[in-house]
């Protein structure tokens, strides 16, 4: 079947609706992913989805798919991505699909594949599949596969209060800026005992506030009004399918996920004395400065959720974290990324410590640090434009320490005794990300300075939003 090679990315599929991606073409994917499941020995799988236009219409595609393929499949309907992961567990489903292009702007969607408990489709998975798809290398099973809807939100609540009681009374704002966690989380807070107000949670997939982003700038400015607005004790926002999550703390103040790494990196090492935690390249240098201050052993490793759950096969880290937003409570919950239970294990360390979230984050070690920087840069170039920079940057910076392995895996970053950056090209859209911090605003400027200009020098960077849309590109200004 012809389909458009590029939808197939590192970890997961994204592609345009109604170009990329039909119906037709969607139950050819699901013919194909069922067939993979069956010749790994998976004969049971679960379907899942977000709140995009397409994503009931693709969903219902899917299954068929897998049907086709002799493959029973459960569907759990509207929900966050990591209630799918586990639902795996809880209906002992090894296999399955969630419907979702993540982050990426309203016009498209995708999925993410899985192929075990809290595993999905990386890197040469994601090629065979595409291939088989390409080649119609699948095969119908004489018996069709069951299909079943379960509705499984109050078993997952149960669970998650189970694991995280909150004994203090937290008021919180919620905006996911129209997304699916505006469907969920609020239901879930109020039973837990929170009180809720509630910003832009009912759902609309034409995002008309922008795609919903925790990383962006825009998010985090709203909440900030919003926080202060309310006088609460934190606000919280949400990407489209739940799996990542934003923070602003009591004062207003917008806590980057990296500085959240740190402190849930001090939060697990509690319990976990000693033991791994592994970060993304993006995340700050007091990633690594808490951790060690806290008696663990910092790991770091390329960015990519699941790249950095498969890496976590090998190392066993007790807790992953990443700048984007995904948190891993690998020790104490499972192998994967989960919104809900993040938001529920923040809460429960602030109750558990009485703090503030201004009082946890002023413990931590100081750095002034950019977001994450999104700019436009085409599929079929990024990845020669970035080894092009790279050379350039180990010249510019004799004096760094140059991560430009398997730890960097699509990029380079430089490390400095007060301060560091990174420039890396995207697997999951066509742009570059950049991120950069220093010790002193001194330093942050001359940085920004430097990468504003050497950014500029490439024609390939997209500035303008035409390739995808920039996020934070006024930060480099």
């Amino acid at each position: 079947m012809k389909i458009n090679p590029s939808i197939f990315r590192g970890y997961d599929l994204r592609g345009i609706a109604g170009t990329d991606l039909t119906p037709e073409i969607v139950e050819h994917i699901g013919r194909a992913h069922g067939t993979y499941m069956k010749r790994h020995g998976i004969t049971k799988a679960i379907v899942g989805r977000d709140c995009r236009f397409t994503s009931a219409e693709y969903s219902d595609a899917l299954i068929r798919g897998f049907s086709w393929a002799g493959i029973d499949t459960i569907d759990i309907g509207l929900n966050m991505v990591g209630t799918f992961y586990w639902a795996q567990y809880h209906l002992n489903a090894k296999g399955g699909a969630f419907v979702t292009a993540s982050h990426n702007p309203s016009e498209y969607n995708g999925f993410k594949f899985a192929i075990d408990f809290s595993e999905t489709l990386v890197s040469e998975g994601m090629q065979e599949l595409r291939r088989m798809v390409e080649e119609e290398d699948y095969k119908q099973d004489k018996q069709p596969g069951k299909i079943e809807k379960q509705n499984i939100s109050e078993v997952y609540f149960e669970d998650l209060n189970k694991r995280l009681p909150i004994t203090k009374k937290f008021r919180v704002v919620i905006d996911p800026s129209n997304s699916t966690a505006g469907a969920i989380v609020p239901e879930f807070l109020r039973k837990i005992g929170c009180e809720v107000i509630e910003k832009n949670c009912n759902i609309d997939p034409s995002f008309p506030l922008g795609t919903p982003d925790p990383t962006e700038s825009r998010v985090a400015e709203r909440m900030k009004k919003e926080v202060l607005e309310e006088k609460v004790d934190l606000g919280f926002s949400y990407d489209a399918d739940g799996d990542r999550i934003g923070i602003i703390d009591d004062k207003g103040g917008i806590i980057w996920n990296d500085v959240l790494v740190a402190l849930f990196a001090i939060d697990v090492l509690r319990n976990h004395p000693g033991e791994r935690i592994m970060y993304n390249t993006l995340c700050s240098k007091v990633v690594e400065d808490t951790i060690k201050k806290n008696g663990g052993v910092p790991f770091m490793w390329r960015t990519g959720h699941s790249f950095l759950k498969k890496k976590n096969q090998e190392v066993k880290a007790a807790f992953i974290g990443e700048l984007s937003g995904h948190f891993f409570f690998s020790k104490d919950f499972y192998n994967h990324d989960d919104g809900i239970y993040s938001t529920l294990r923040l809460l429960s360390y602030l109750s558990r410590t009485n703090q503030s979230l201004s009082e946890a984050v002023a413990g931590l070690p100081k750095y002034i640090s950019s977001p994450e920087i999104k700019l436009g840069c085409a599929d079929n170039v990024k990845v020669a434009l970035i080894e092009k920079m790279s050379e350039i940057l180990k010249k510019d910076f004799p004096q760094a320490e140059v991560v430009s392995d398997e730890r960097a895996g699509d990029g380079v970053r430089l490390n400095m005794d007060d301060s560091m950056f990174v420039v890396r090209y995207s697997q999951n859209g066509p742009y570059l990300t950049i991120k950069f911090e220093a010790k002193t605003q001194e330093k942050y400027d001359q940085l920004k300075k430097y990468l504003n200009t050497f950014l500029h020098n490439y024609p390939e960077v997209d500035w303008t939003g035409k390739t995808i849309a920039t996020v934070n590109a006024e930060v480099l200004a």
